[in-house]
């Protein structure tokens, strides 16, 4: 349904015009159900600008970042927070709703900077929205740091459609997204800031995802399975003595293997800790999933912890065969024995020299038991609850 004119004011209204706000933090999905899908509205009329794209409201109310000014017009919102299209106009409103070193804002919250994305950068933002994983942020382990807080409002108008965004940009990194029909855990918000906000820098783009040192918000599916839909090469993650980490990149039809396994696994929504891991068995391996388009998926594996097997949105109890399977091809690198000396490259060395109290040599570290937790895992106290970065 498309507006039959447009004028400097904004869009010609078509249909009634409905607003909610959506609340922040909602239930937890049954991986077993699948998404519901959102009512289809017509597009009304929007305030535009002088440069064509629609105006930022001029002050928000809500500084948790859950609330847009309409809700998703032209588009079914509940498929995903941007659609998987490039957008005809696209403009990112920043807010300020915390700030430390003042004691503090209150509503209403004025609008501190708009910007019309570029052309050439909007596939950025496309693609940081639109694979953005499903998701409510309750029950999020998260840090307590103190820091400034923004409020993003992303407008993305198409020739048929119009979708507003709201994220908020954390310390922590504790807020999620949403447009109105569709929420998402990402915490996308502080990509945005990092993207738009007063220290960004050039060029904008979104950092390296894949590897063993790379970074994922998550993506969209891994709500309902560890491995989401779609055809991704996969790489084994162990971590050395030292941490630094070893590579196994699997071939084409190992992959295939991994992900099959991946996706048997029985799973539930995650509470994103697990809890009794043995930092000294040296069995713990994340896996990265890339794929040809969109973010990787990072999938932590403890066979020691509980759960075992930990996914971005999902966790399973049980690991099947997958250890069993990643073992031919990654094996695990074993804990230290304290009266060895580790190597820079967390090998063990036969008959160097222990400094006292069995420390390692050439910058390596073993642990007082003989062995180090991979980073996801706790140093010391391992029956800790840990939040992992799968």
């Amino acid at each position: 349904m498309r507006a039959s004119s447009r004028r400097s004011a904004g869009i010609v209204v078509r249909g009634a015009v409905l607003a909610v706000a959506l609340a922040a933090c909602g239930t937890a999905q049954n991986p077993a159900d699948p998404p519901t899908q959102g009512p289809l509205r017509p597009v009304t009329s929007q305030p535009l600008a002088a440069d064509g794209a629609l105006e930022c409201p001029a002050t928000i109310a809500d500084d948790r970042g859950t609330t847009v000014p309409e809700m998703p017009q032209g588009v079914d919102g509940n498929a995903r927070l941007l659609p998987d299209r490039r957008p005809d106009s696209l403009v990112v409103c920043r807010y300020p709703v915390l700030d430390i070193e003042t004691g503090g804002l209150t509503a209403p919250f004025a609008l501190e900077t708009r910007i019309v994305v570029p052309m050439g950068e909007r596939d950025t933002v496309v693609e940081l929205l639109t694979w953005a994983p499903r998701g409510s942020t309750e029950g999020r382990a998260c840090t307590a740091m103190a820091g400034n807080e923004w409020v993003h409002l992303v407008a993305a108008t198409y020739d048929d459609a119009i979708v507003w965004v709201a994220a908020k940009a954390d310390a922590n990194s504790c807020s999620g997204a949403t447009n109105g029909d569709f929420t998402s855990r990402a915490p996308v918000g502080v990509t945005l800031e990092q993207l738009y906000g007063e220290h960004a820098g050039q060029p904008r783009t979104l950092p390296k995802q894949d590897g063993c040192a790379g970074w994922s918000h998550g993506r969209l599916g891994d709500d309902r399975s560890l491995a989401p839909d779609g055809n991704p090469t996969v790489t084994v993650c162990r971590q050395t003595v030292t941490g630094a980490w070893q590579e196994t990149e699997l071939d084409s039809e190992q992959s295939q293997q991994v992900v099959a396994e991946l996706r048997a696994l029985p799973v539930r929504p995650t509470v994103g800790y697990c809890e009794g891991a043995d930092p000294a068995a040296g069995d713990a391996f994340r896996l990265v999933l890339a794929y040809p388009e969109g973010p990787s998926v990072h999938v932590g594996v403890t066979p020691s912890c509980r759960p075992p097997v930990l996914g971005g949105g999902v966790e399973s109890a049980e690991v099947g065969g997958l250890v069993d399977l990643v073992e031919k091809w990654s094996p695990p690198i074993p804990a230290p024995d304290p009266d060895q000396p580790v190597s820079s490259d967390g090998s063990v060395s036969e008959g160097a020299p222990v400094t006292e109290g069995g420390s390692a040599s050439e910058g390596g570290s073993a642990s007082e038991g003989g062995g180090v937790a991979p980073r996801d895992q706790p140093q010391s106290e391992p029956d800790r609850p840990v939040t992992p970065r799968p």
